[in-house]
């Protein structure tokens, strides 16, 4: 009796011990068989917020705010005509057209994202004075989603470059000159637009850019946070829903491509050293693609995006008027006046 009664004493620890060895062992052959589903869940329950809030940036990001058309047209010519034409896909786009009679030569000036035809850093309307006192007829336009045109929101350089078409048939048409005169000035969105217009149609005339982006992913990555207040692990969401449900791939949009697939083309490329929406790796990549002796880059410092014009106007007018002028092949004098450009400061 009292050996039984110690035996079951002193076994009695090693059996719990046994049995709880077993029961954690089941537990864990638990966890591990039921890992994968948990793993599942914990995915889906952060998943779910992540790709709804992407999807709604996604949908807000791509749509701006429709700023007033200030300066006037009279700011820039005491004459000028309102024009309605349609881009290439049928989006209504608005503009106007200044005419210099008689001139063989015509410039579209595109603007940047959430600008318009005049309102924007860039200063369009000194710009547009400049090019008419050259004798170059001057187109200044809307891009879809923008300004007075058609359209819900911009798409980085996949469809804009149909309203550039656009914008160069009507020009071209209004100066009865062909469409290889019709020089193309972009800024920023329009200027990566512009070089994409390049590979939509190669026989289009000299292109011009300030300020714009080689590759459009990069420049998304890299300034995305500055629209979005978003931390910037969001941006893979945004640019997924963008291409999942706007249709926006903005992959397809590579400037710095388009420009080493036409090395017969001579571009010139203006860029900011102090640029923080797109930086200046992205103008030396560009001229870096190009491999036509031709192709410039003008690195102007000390300003930010797109204000070469506002801070450097003759020296912006000498490199731009030369390289139309030489791309053209005009026999118009080869620089500007200095002090041409004391035009109003604003909207431009």
């Amino acid at each position: 009796m009292d050996g039984f009664f110690w035996g079951r004493t002193f076994n009695a620890p090693r059996t719990g011990a046994l049995l709880r060895g077993g029961y954690i062992r089941r537990v864990m052959r638990q966890i591990r068989r039921l890992w994968p589903y948990l793993v599942g869940v914990v995915i889906v329950a952060a998943g779910v917020p992540y790709g709804v809030i992407s999807f709604r940036v996604a949908q807000t990001v791509t749509q701006v705010e429709r700023l007033p058309l200030d300066p006037p047209a009279s700011a820039i010519a005491a004459t000028h005509e309102d024009v309605t034409f349609n881009s290439r896909d049928g989006i209504v786009l608005k503009g106007w057209w200044f005419e210099v009679p008689g001139a063989d030569r015509a410039v579209v000036l595109v603007h940047g994202r959430g600008r318009n035809r005049v309102n924007s850093d860039f200063m369009e309307a000194g710009i547009a004075k400049l090019l008419l006192v050259h004798g170059y007829s001057v187109l200044l336009f809307d891009l879809r989603g923008h300004g007075e045109s058609g359209g819900t929101r911009y798409t980085l350089g996949i469809e804009e470059p149909r309203d550039i078409l656009a914008a160069i048939d009507l020009a071209a048409t209004k100066a009865d000159i062909e469409r290889r005169r019709v020089a193309i000035i972009g800024e920023s969105l329009g200027g990566g637009s512009a070089i994409m217009t390049v590979k939509a149609d190669p026989s289009i005339g000299p292109v011009v850019t300030d300020s714009a982006f080689a590759d459009a992913n990069t420049v998304v990555s890299e300034s995305a946070t500055k629209y979005t207040n978003l931390p910037p692990w969001f941006t893979p969401g945004i640019v997924l829903m963008s291409r999942l449900f706007l249709g926006l791939d903005i992959s397809q949009v590579t400037p710095s491509k388009v420009v080493a697939a036409y090395p017969e083309r001579a571009f010139l490329f203006i860029q900011c050293t102090d640029d923080t929406t797109v930086p200046l790796h992205h103008g030396l990549d560009l001229k870096a693609a190009s491999r036509n002796p031709r192709t410039e880059l003008w690195v102007v410092q000390g300003c930010e995006h797109v204000k070469a014009f506002a801070t450097h106007p003759d020296e912006w007018a000498q490199h731009v008027l030369n390289f139309l002028e030489r791309e053209l092949g005009t026999d118009k004098p080869s620089s500007a006046p200095a002090g041409i450009l004391a035009t109003s400061r604003r909207g431009g």
